[in-house]
C-alpha cells in the first residue's frame, strides 16, 4: 500500500511538471533507486559509481550530495563524508535532511559535542524529524561507549634480502604486533612491539596517543629498545595533520631519537592533497639535525587510491637521511603496497619496497599483515 502511494505521488507530479523535466526525472530515478538498493546491501562502490557521474551532471543538487555523503560514510570515509555533507549544507543551510545526514557523520567521527549541537537544532525546529529519535538514542549511548575499548588488532610479518656494502648476502625477518584501543570518543592509544631479526635481534616497544581536534587531529608517540644493537635506544615524537583547505592538510611530525652514535632530531613537514574522490598525494621534506655524516636533507611522495568498498593502495618514493646504530645515511627507496578487506571486519596488507642505503646495504623487502578491526559500523 505505501509502495502503491508512493506510485501516485510520483505520478502526480509528473504530470504536474514540463516534458523535459519529466524526462529528467524518469532518467534520475531509476539510478538512484539502484544507488539505494546498493546502499543498503552494503555495495558502497557501486552507489558511488552511480551517484558521482550523477553529481558531475548536476554538481548542486543537495540531495544528490547528500546520499553520496552517506555512501562515503557507510564505506568508512568519513572525511571525504563530511565534506560532502558540508558542501550540501552551504548550498541548502535550512534543509533537515541535510542537517541530520551530518549530525550522524559527526557522531560517527566522534564529534559528539558538534553531533549534539546539530541535534538540538534541528529538534528546535521539528522534534519530531524522522530519525531524529534514533540520533539522539545514539548521541545518549555515547556516555556508555566513550570507555576503554579494542578498536583494532594487526599483526605482521617480514622478510627482506640484503646485500651488504662487502657484497655479502644475509636475509632478514621482523614480526609486529599492534593493538589499538579507544579511550573516549576523540582518543585513541596505540601500542606495539616488533622483534627484527639481523642475526642480532633487537624488540622495539612503542606507544601512541591520539587525539582528534576540529579539523584535524595531534599525536604523542615514544618508543623504547631494550639493549639495542642496530636500533635507537628510545625516541619522542609529536606531529599532527590539519585540514587547511578543502581537500589539502598540513602535515607535521618530530622525533627526537638518541642511538649508540648520539642523538638526532627529525622534522618532517608536508602537505596532503586530495586529486579527486579516490586519489590523494603526498609530498613530506625530511630533515635530520646530528648525527656525524654530511647528508642532512630529503624527501618522500606517496600516492594514494582509496575505493569506496575499503580496497587501497599506494606507492611511495623517497630519499631521506636515515638513522641506524651506524650512524646517518642517506637511504633512496621505492615501495609499494594493497589494503584488500576480506570481510566488514578483516583486512590484508601485502607491501613490497625496495631500499639502498649508502655505504651501507640494499635491502629488498617483502611484508604482510593481518588486521582486526573491533566494532565496524
Amino acid at each position: 500500500m505505501k509502495r502503491a502511494f508512493s506510485t501516485i505521488a510520483l505520478l502526480l507530479n509528473l504530470l504536474a511538471a514540463p516534458l523535459e523535466a519529466q524526462e529528467s526525472e524518469i532518467e534520475r530515478g531509476l539510478p538512484l533507486e539502484q544507488a539505494a538498493e546498493a546502499r543498503a546491501k552494503g555495495d558502497f562502490e557501486r552507489a558511488r559509481q552511480i551517484l558521482v557521474p550523477l553529481i558531475a551532471e548536476s554538481p548542486k543538487n543537495v540531495d544528490l550530495l547528500r546520499q553520496l555523503a552517506m555512501v562515503e560514510a557507510g564505506a568508512g570515509d568519513l572525511d571525504a563524508a563530511l565534506t560532502r555533507v558540508e558542501e550540501a549544507r552551504r548550498l541548502a543551510p535550512d534543509d533537515l535532511d541535510v542537517a541530520l545526514a551530518r549530525a550522524f557523520i559527526l557522531t560517527w567521527r566522534g564529534d559528539i559535542r558538534e553531533a549534539r549541537r546539530a541535534a538540538a537544532l534541528i529538534s528546535a525546529r521539528n522534534p519530531e524529524y524522522p530519525e531524529l529519535d534514533q540520533l539522539n538514542a545514539i548521541l545518549m549511548r555515547q556516555d556508555d561507549a566513550s570507555g576503554f575499548r579494542p578498536k583494532a588488532l594487526s599483526i605482521g610479518a617480514g622478510l627482506s634480502g640484503i646485500t651488504t656494502a662487502g657484497g655479502t648476502r644475509r636475509t632478514w625477518n621482523s614480526q609486529t604486533l599492534v593493538g589499538a584501543f579507544d579511550v573516549s570518543s576523540k582518543s585513541t592509544i596505540t601500542l606495539g612491539a616488533m622483534r627484527e631479526d639481523r642475526g642480532a635481534i633487537d624488540t622495539r616497544l612503542s606507544a601512541r596517543i591520539d587525539q582528534r581536534i576540529e579539523n584535524g587531529s595531534i599525536y604523542l608517540a615514544a618508543t623504547t629498545v631494550p639493549r639495542p644493537d642496530f636500533q635507537e635506544h628510545w625516541s619522542v615524537g609529536t606531529g599532527g595533520e590539519l585540514t587547511i583547505a578543502e581537500g589539502v592538510s598540513a602535515l607535521i611530525d618530530a622525533r627526537v631519537s638518541d642511538y649508540d652514535t648520539g642523538t638526532i632530531v627529525l622534522a618532517q613537514p608536508g602537505l596532503r592533497a586530495a586529486l579527486d574522490d579516490n586519489f590523494s598525494v603526498t609530498g613530506r621534506v625530511i630533515k635530520i639535525i646530528g648525527g656525524r655524516d654530511d647528508f642532512r636533507i630529503g624527501g618522500s611522495v606517496r600516492l594514494d587510491y582509496r575505493s569506496a568498498s575499503d580496497l587501497s593502495v599506494f606507492a611511495i618514493v623517497a630519499s631521506y637521511p636515515d638513522a641506524e646504530a651506524d650512524g646517518v645515511r642517506q637511504l633512496r627507496s621505492v615501495a609499494v603496497g594493497v589494503r584488500i578487506p576480506m570481510s566488514e571486519v578483516i583486512f590484508l596488507t601485502a607491501a613490497g619496497s625496495y631500499e639502498n642505503r649508502d655505504a651501507s646495504y640494499e635491502r629488498s623487502s617483502a611484508n604482510l599483515t593481518l588486521t582486526y578491526r573491533f566494532g565496524a559500523r
